[in-house]
């Protein structure tokens, strides 16, 4: 067998075997809901301020694109978009 028959027939056969090409069509994940997005993109934002949080554990928005963050680590904060696009992270009391 030349090399170019072994990689087309992993090409062919990985697929059918369950290999990476399989992985990427998984259906039994379910979609992540539109809170958990929320909560992962608010997450992020935070960390990315260099502030402790964790995860977010509660979130409501108070206003136009202004949140109300409660972190697992019992930090509260307040995020808030400026018209401008500009993101505001303000530590709140408990």
């Amino acid at each position: 067998m030349t090399a170019s028959t072994l990689v087309a027939l992993a090409l062919v056969a990985g697929p059918l075997a369950g290999g990476p090409a399989d992985s990427a069509c998984d259906q039994s994940k379910q979609p992540l809901s539109h809170d958990e997005i929320i909560r992962a993109d608010l997450t992020g934002i935070i960390a990315l301020e260099g502030l402790d949080c964790g995860k977010v554990v509660g979130h409501s928005l108070e206003d136009h694109l202004e949140y109300h963050i409660e972190c697992e680590t019992g930090d509260v904060y307040r995020i808030h978009v400026s018209a401008e696009g500009h993101v505001r992270v303000n530590p709140q009391k408990n």
